[in-house]
C-alpha cells in the first residue's frame, strides 16, 4: 500500500516526527474523521463532491486493492467543509465489484459522507493506516487546486478497509483552515 500516491508513506508506530505537527491528531483518529470534523466546525458541515465517477484502476492502486490493473473502479474526491471553508480533502477508490449488496447504495453516496457510511457498518474495520507528507503539485490534488489555494505540502493519511468483498482504499488530505479548528 505504500506506493499508492508515491513512495513516502510511513507507517504509524514510527511517527516520532509526527508528534509535533499540528495535524497529528486528526492523523492519529482512530474513529470517524467526518465526526471529528463536524464536531469542530463553526458552520453548517458540509460534503462538496469534486469527483464521483467509474474508472479504470490505477496501476499503484490495484495490488492494494486486490484487484487486476484497469478493473473499475468508483474513484470519489470530496472537500469536507465548515460552512464553505474545506478543512479536508479526501479521495477514495472502491472496486465496483464490491459496490454490491448491503454496499451498492455507495454508488449514489451524493454528498453524504463516505466516512459516516463506513463507520455505521460493522463489517467494515481498518486494516492498515499509513501517513504522508507529499508536495501539493501532485496528480493527485489537481481537483482540488482548482477549487482551493494549497500550501506546498500537505500531509494526509490512507486506510485501508477490509470486510467487503474487496478492500476500499480511502485517503484524507489535511488542509490549513482545519489547523484554525484546534
Amino acid at each position: 500500500m505504500r506506493s499508492l500516491f508515491g513512495e513516502n508513506w510511513h507507517e504509524i508506530e514510527d511517527a516520532e516526527a509526527l508528534e509535533k505537527h499540528w495535524a497529528s491528531a486528526w492523523i492519529l483518529e482512530q474513529g470517524s474523521l467526518t465526526e471529528c470534523v463536524r464536531a469542530c466546525c463553526r458552520d453548517e458541515f458540509q460534503v462538496k463532491v469534486l469527483c464521483h465517477r467509474f474508472i479504470e484502476a490505477p496501476v499503484f492502486a490495484s495490488q492494494a486493492l486486490a484487484i487486476d490493473a484497469g478493473t473499475s473502479v468508483l474513484h470519489r474526491e470530496v472537500l469536507l467543509c465548515d460552512g464553505e471553508s474545506p478543512l479536508v480533502f479526501a479521495c477514495s477508490l472502491l472496486p465496483e465489484s464490491a459496490l454490491v449488496g448491503r454496499y451498492e447504495e455507495l454508488r449514489q453516496l451524493g454528498t453524504r459522507p463516505l466516512g459516516h457510511w463506513i463507520f455505521s457498518k460493522p463489517a467494515l474495520h481498518r486494516e492498515e493506516m499509513l501517513y504522508a507528507t507529499l508536495p501539493s503539485d501532485k496528480v493527485l490534488f489537481a481537483r482540488l487546486r482548482e477549487v482551493e489555494t494549497l500550501p506546498d505540502t500537505l500531509i494526509g493519511r490512507k486506510t485501508l478497509f477490509t470486510g467487503a468483498s474487496k478492500p476500499f482504499l480511502v485517503s484524507e488530505f489535511f488542509l490549513p483552515a482545519l489547523q484554525e479548528r484546534q
